[in-house]
């Protein structure tokens, strides 16, 4: 279930997922002063203080920020469904930038190997 899904000042996006399966964090903000945003992904299926940085997408450049805060949107469902349908935060994250990155939207890094 998406338990958050907050829009910050200077354009960033931020949500929290818990399903059955996993929870995560999600983030989608710029990555430096005169970059753009990038989404971050962190498993949280371990308490919030035991977080590891898991996966981070970094968009084509072509898409301006309306298009990547929707992106992040569209994202987080994806998330959340295949959660709650059991898969896992591992085969989650590399079907989807698998998808995206086939989309042009975008590549995917899943960064923690142990998922």
């Amino acid at each position: 279930m998406i338990t958050s899904n907050t829009r910050h000042a200077f354009g960033g996006k931020t949500a929290t997922i818990e399903t059955q399966a996993f929870s995560c964090f999600v983030s989608t903000a710029k990555d430096g002063i005169f970059k753009k945003q990038s989404m971050v992904i962190f498993d949280t299926s371990a308490g919030w203080e035991n977080r590891r940085l898991t996966a981070k997408l970094v968009y084509n450049n072509i898409l301006d920020k309306n298009a990547r805060l929707g992106l992040h949107d569209a994202i987080i469902h994806v998330i959340d469904e295949s959660g709650m349908n059991g898969l896992s935060l591992r085969q989650t994250l590399e079907e989807l930038f698998e998808g995206l990155r086939k989309e042009g939207v975008g590549l995917g890094v899943v960064i923690d190997e142990t998922l």
